[in-house]
């Protein structure tokens, strides 16, 4: 295959320097790989002269510098034009560092989905927690290097030749601005106009899509501040792998642990045997299209037909392995009735409690003011009881 490596630039040289540096360190195949630096039209020329004096020693260096600026947006899709001439792509834009070894994965990948229309495209990065609500996020790992998530990817991605076209033909009818939906994540819908991923994620979610997505991340993000970031900040900070690992083993369609855009995790509803259900583990659904099941710790006044305790990592492991509890309920929503359930489900000292004992970082988010105030809520509810 005949891939190229494109970052996208437009006036941070300090964190283009820093990529290029990861990248030239790398390992990579005895062959030339391409590097296609794409820099937007600014007010400073300094990113386009220190673009041009690099010298990239593992092949051909082009510098596409932008005439006048194009936006975030219709930059990063400009790029996929490259596709005509190359198989695929893979694109890094300048805050992320790359793994020594991303161009094997994003090559053993390319190969093993290349024609395969299911799969939109390809990430090199693995969320250590979920975008939507910052809750840490722990995918089921099987036997393979990878698995299936309906979101799309710009913290590196491979684009390939195929899938890029089916979406840009599907883009050329639904570019207009789009406000909240119901089977949309409310997070993606919010993004701003100048933002393309949210038509590539709702690509994904709307037609069946999926980027196949590293267990361990080769890519992570310094997220500085840049046209979508108004400060730097290391909560998307990935683990990268390290090493010297040039094979990796992917799985077919039907053995991939898969994941849907909401980061709930598909197999869950096959366990369950229900077709009209609402996986919300992620408590981020809420039930929108309103479904007659729904799966979720939040405290409501319906059936319960089932429940679950809130003790295994990944959460889903509850539901797939029946692991009996208080914590998690299915409910029918057809039938109302009085909840039942544990006095502490949908109070956020019982998730805080879970999700803490997993990561730090939850903690971290949430804000110990906000834990202490579910703890005084708590308290005072007991007591007036």
């Amino acid at each position: 295959m005949n891939i190229a490596i494109v970052v996208i630039a437009y006036k941070r040289v300090d964190a283009l320097a820093r990529l290029l540096s990861s990248l030239e360190k790398a390992t990579y195949p005895s062959i030339d790989v391409p590097l296609i630096i794409s820099i937007d039209k600014s007010d400073t020329n300094v990113v386009v002269d220190f673009a041009n004096k690099y010298n990239w020693p593992h092949g051909t260096k082009i510098v596409a510098a932008k005439e006048k600026n194009l936006g975030l947006r219709k930059h990063i899709l400009s790029i996929g034009d490259l596709l005509s001439e190359y198989d695929a792509l893979i694109v890094l834009e300048d805050d992320l560092f790359v793994s020594p070894n991303f161009y094997h994965f994003a090559a053993a990948a390319v190969d093993r989905y290349y024609d395969n229309e299911d799969v939109a495209g390809i990430s090199l990065y693995n969320f250590p927690v979920s975008y939507h609500n910052k809750l840490p996020f722990y995918p089921i790992k099987n036997e393979y290097d990878a698995y299936f998530m309906q979101i799309a990817m710009s913290w590196g991605q491979v684009w390939m030749k195929k899938q890029w076209q089916a979406f840009k033909t599907w883009y050329l009818c639904n570019n207009e601005e789009f406000l909240k939906l119901p089977h949309l994540p409310s997070s993606i819908c919010s993004w701003p106009k100048s933002s393309w991923l949210k038509y590539h994620s709702r690509y994904c979610i709307e037609q069946q899509k999926y980027f196949v997505y590293p267990y361990v991340s080769l890519t992570t993000n310094s997220s500085e501040a840049g046209e979508h970031q108004g400060g730097s900040s290391n909560l998307y900070q990935a683990s990268l792998q390290w090493g010297n690992k040039k094979s990796y083993t992917f799985a077919k369609d039907k053995d991939a642990i898969k994941y849907d855009g909401f980061f709930e995790n598909e197999n869950v509803k096959q366990h369950l045997g229900l077709d009209d259900v609402c996986v919300d583990l992620y408590l981020f659904k809420q039930n929108a299209e309103n479904n007659r099941y729904w799966l979720t710790s939040r405290k409501a006044n319906y059936k319960i037909v089932k429940s679950y305790s809130l003790q295994y990592i990944p959460i889903e492991l509850n539901i797939l392995f029946d692991n009996p509890g208080n914590e998690i309920f299915l409910y029918d929503t057809h039938v109302k009735e009085s909840f039942s359930g544990s006095p502490l489900s949908e109070n956020a000292v019982c998730k805080t409690l879970y999700h803490s004992s997993t990561s730090l970082r939850y903690l971290q988010l949430y804000g110990l003011k906000n834990v202490f105030l579910d703890l005084y809520q708590y308290i005072k509810r007991r007591l007036v009881k």
